[in-house]
């Protein structure tokens, strides 16, 4: 698994301060099972850059994810594909307790992208998923159906407050 761990010193030794990063990368089991609506990840590619700004004491990586995550269908509960790309720009500090809420703290003075790339990742899971061609459950008087198909049915259907009117003729 690459971990994508950067120390200060490493930062400092670098090319103006820069380091640039491409990786495919694996994700542990036991975050995965902390998200319920995540089963898989597969394919996952991380790129960008990470600069360490030496007046400012921050390093800012700017980061691209992309690949594939597996989610359950919600009519069938059975795996569906889904592909993400995201991108952000995480700010790192190394000193303790930083005033920015938007700013992670370093330990140890290592910069560690894992836990800001799977917070990534877990926000681009889709609230709802159906999978093509599922078949909607149903039972004795009763059904469900999708969106397009109620939709449909209420466009023939006249509202019962204004079913008089059919019958009035006007007189000339």
């Amino acid at each position: 698994m690459i971990s994508l761990k950067w120390t200060k010193s490493e930062l400092l030794q670098a090319e103006n301060n820069t380091i640039e990063f491409d990786e495919m990368i694996e994700f542990n089991e036991a975050d995965l099972k902390k998200v319920s609506h995540l089963r898989k990840l597969k394919d996952v590619e991380v790129s960008g850059d990470i600069h360490y700004d030496v007046s400012t004491e921050l390093a800012i990586a700017n980061i691209h994810v992309r690949g594939i995550m597996v989610v359950p269908c919600s009519i069938s509960l059975e795996d569906v594909e889904v592909e993400f790309d995201t991108s952000s720009s995480e700010v790192y500090s190394f000193e303790k307790n930083p005033q920015d809420l938007d700013v992670h703290e370093t330990k140890k003075d290592i910069v560690e992208l894992y836990p800001a790339i799977f917070q990534l990742i877990v926000m681009e899971i889709p609230y709802k998923v159906v999978k093509e061609g599922v078949e909607y459950p149903k039972g004795k008087g009763w059904e469900v159906v999708s969106e397009e198909e109620f939709n449909s049915s209420k466009k023939d259907e006249i509202d019962p407050r204004l079913a008089k009117l059919k019958d009035f003729k006007i007189e000339e």
